[in-house]
């Protein structure tokens, strides 16, 4: 089983992605906005999902080469999702909205090519 580190502040977003996620095989790590760069390290994920505020971690797991090799999906409203995509160095995107489909999907692909 893939283990997946979600970090979504909302908590009824975060329980609908993990809800899904796990009934798709997944074993999710519910993080929180403060996880740090050590914490991923401790719990080795597969994959991790963020939304947009969290893109300074996503710079630093990427600047990190421990980390880096980890992949890191970016979902978001935000108009300008590829530009902070390519800021941070996430390996992936999912524009909202989008189907829960789509972000489990991603994710599978994403944590079994590693």
């Amino acid at each position: 089983m893939k283990h997946l580190l979600l970090i979504e502040e909302d908590t009824d977003a975060r329980e609908m992605l993990a809800f899904a996620l796990e009934n798709n095989g997944f074993e999710v790590i519910k993080g929180e906005k403060n996880t740090s760069v050590d914490d991923v390290i401790k719990l080795n994920p597969h994959v991790i999902i963020i939304d947009p505020s969290h893109t300074k971690l996503c710079s630093d797991l990427k600047a990190n080469e421990l980390t880096n090799p980890l992949p890191v999906i970016i979902y978001s409203s935000t108009l300008n999702v590829n530009k902070i995509v390519n800021k941070c160095g996430a390996d992936a995107v999912v524009a909202k909205p989008f189907e829960l489909e789509d972000l489990v999907h991603l994710a599978s692909r994403v944590a079994y090519k590693n």
